[in-house]
């Protein structure tokens, strides 16, 4: 299920769904709905969700070669950031991306760092997590800068992650975390291999066809 980013509760009578510029997911909900029929109405209108989604999205990549100026919007899990130049020494994320004054001789290598740092934090938990599931053990995670494939596993257990991933939905990083994950019992793309996919993420292809939509919004 999509993350709500802002949950706003008023004397309204309905439920509302409404994605902001920024890609956020902002939920209007009545004072004392419960929490329960708010995710249920989430849930059911996923499909709604992640259209509108790759809109905002779709608007963020078109916008060609960064500029690292303030107020040009940075992915990150699929949400939009404003930029802010600061006087600060690191990389920091908050309402808005601070990024360092210090770092603009060089801001696309000081940025694709900072990325491949928290992929590497993000992409590790999702993997621990779903090595919960039998059959889904692996050894080792690596991030790399690779552009085409998003995710690799050797014979050793041993698996790599883009680090672009770090910039879509967590619900599409969960993706190709089991998708690689089950790629180490599994190594072709059978009816069996699918069949397991689906078995623990039922709406994988979602998934996939955000990624086949969105892949320009992967590069900066």
């Amino acid at each position: 299920m999509h993350r709500i980013d802002k949950l706003i509760r008023s004397k309204r009578k309905t439920l509302a769904l409404e994605i902001g510029s920024n890609a956020e997911l902002i939920v209007r909900a009545p004072l004392r709905m419960l929490d329960e029929e708010i995710f249920n109405f989430v849930e059911l209108k996923e499909t709604w969700i992640l259209r509108k989604k790759e809109a905002v999205l779709n608007r963020i990549a078109q916008r060609g070669v960064k500029k690292f100026v303030d107020d040009e919007e940075y992915l990150f899990l699929g949400k939009a950031y404003p930029l802010v130049i600061t006087e600060e020494k690191e990389i920091k994320l908050s309402d808005y991306l601070h990024f360092p004054r210090r770092y603009l001789d060089s801001p696309k290598e000081h940025l694709i760092k900072w990325y491949k740092q928290e992929a590497l934090t993000v992409l590790t938990c999702r993997s621990e997590h779903f090595a919960e599931v039998p059959g889904l053990k692996y050894r080792s995670v690596k991030v790399t800068g690779a552009k085409k494939r998003l995710g690799s596993c050797g014979p050793n257990g041993n698996i790599n992650y883009s680090w672009r991933l770090i910039v879509t939905p967590q619900s599409v990083i969960d993706y190709v975390v089991v998708h690689e994950l089950c790629h180490l019992e599994i190594k072709n793309h059978s009816q069996r291999f699918w069949n397991k996919v689906k078995t623990i993420l039922p709406d994988y292809k979602e998934q996939r066809r955000w990624l086949r939509k969105n892949r320009a919004a992967l590069d900066i």
